[in-house]
C-alpha cells in the first residue's frame, strides 16, 4: 500500500471506511449490554457477566497492545538476518502461568455465583408451576391460604386452587396472552413441566432461562425487586405455533397481588361473595 499512489490510498480508505459504516448501521438499533436483571438472582448473573467481559478486555488489550509493539519494534530493517536465540524461562513460565491463574479465578468466581443462584428456595417462597404445552402455558400457584388437598371431590375450601390462564391457538397472538402474576421482594419457586414435547421457560429480565422437559420436573428460584409487565416467551422451537408462546410476567406489590388470587379464586370456586377478576390476561 505504501507504494500506490496518494489518490488511490484514499481511494482504497475512503471505500473501506464507508463498508465499515454501513456494516455498524445494521447494528445501529442493538445493544451488546444485557439488562441489569429485575431480580437477585439476576443481578448475580450480571455481574458476573461484567467481571467476565472485562477480564476479557484486559487480557484483549494488553495481547493486543505487545503484538502492535513487536510489530513496530523488531519490523524487518533490511536485508542483514538479526541474531536468532530460543527459549526463554521466565518468559515461557509467565506465559503458562498467568493464563492458567486467570481461568482458574474466573472459572472460581462463576462456580460461587452459579452456585449461589442455584440454591434451593426456602420453605416458605411461592411456588408456581408452570405447565407448557403445544401451544401456550399454564399457571397454577400452591399457597397455604388455599389449602394442600389434592383430592379432586374434596371441598373447594380444601383443595389447591389451580390458577392458570391459556392463550386460544385461534385468538391473535397480539391480542392475548397469558400473564404470570408475581408479587415483589418475595421469593417464588419455578416448577417447571411439559405435557408433550420439550419447550424453554424464558424471562429476558431474570437473565435466566430453563427448559421444560417431559417426564423430568426442573425447577429454579427468584426473589423479583421492581414492579412490572415483563415479556416472556417459549425460547425452545415446539412445533408449528411456537410463536404463539408468548406470556407476560407480572410483578405487583403484595395487596394487589392478594386481591387478583382472591378475585381468580372467587372466579374458579363460583363465589359470588367475592370480587370478580381483575383480568388475568394482558394485552
Amino acid at each position: 500500500m505504501l507504494g500506490m499512489p496518494l489518490s488511490r490510498r484514499l481511494r482504497l480508505i475512503s471505500a473501506t471506511v464507508a463498508a465499515a459504516l454501513l456494516a455498524l448501521m445494521a447494528t445501529a438499533t442493538a445493544s451488546a449490554i444485557q439488562p441489569g436483571g429485575i431480580t437477585d438472582e439476576a443481578r448475580k448473573m450480571n455481574d458476573l457477566f461484567w467481571i467476565v467481559t472485562i477480564a476479557g478486555l484486559v487480557v484483549f488489550v494488553l495481547v493486543g497492545a505487545a503484538l502492535v509493539y513487536a510489530m513496530i519494534r523488531y519490523r524487518r530493517q533490511g536485508d542483514e538476518l538479526p541474531p536468532q536465540f530460543h527459549g526463554g524461562g521466565k518468559i515461557e513460565v509467565a506465559m503458562v502461568g498467568v493464563p492458567v491463574l486467570i481461568v482458574i479465578a474466573l472459572f472460581t468466581i462463576s462456580m460461587i455465583t452459579l452456585v449461589d443462584i442455584d440454591d434451593p428456595a426456602e420453605e416458605d417462597a411461592l411456588t408456581v408451576e408452570i405447565t407448557g404445552f403445544q401451544f401456550s402455558w399454564q399457571f397454577s400457584y400452591s399457597m397455604a391460604d388455599l389449602g394442600t388437598n389434592t383430592d379432586p371431590n374434596a371441598d373447594p375450601e380444601d383443595r389447591i386452587n389451580i390458577i392458570g390462564t391459556l392463550q386460544p391457538i385461534d385468538t391473535p397472538d397480539d391480542e392475548i396472552r397469558p400473564v404470570l402474576y408475581l408479587p415483589v421482594d418475595e421469593e417464588v419457586e419455578f416448577i417447571l413441566i411439559s405435557n408433550d414435547v420439550i419447550h424453554s421457560f424464558y424471562v429476558k429480565d431474570f437473565l435466566y432461562k430453563l427448559d421444560l422437559i417431559p417426564g423430568r420436573v426442573n425447577s429454579f428460584a427468584v426473589t423479583p425487586r421492581v414492579t412490572g409487565d415483563y415479556s416472556a416467551q417459549c425460547a425452545e422451537l415446539c412445533g408449528t405455533n411456537h410463536a404463539l408462546m408468548r406470556f407476560i410476567v407480572r410483578v405487583v406489590e403484595r395487596d394487589e397481588f392478594d386481591a387478583w388470587v382472591a378475585a381468580e379464586a372467587a372466579r374458579q370456586l363460583g363465589d359470588d361473595a367475592l370480587v370478580s377478576s381483575p383480568g388475568t390476561q394482558g394485552d
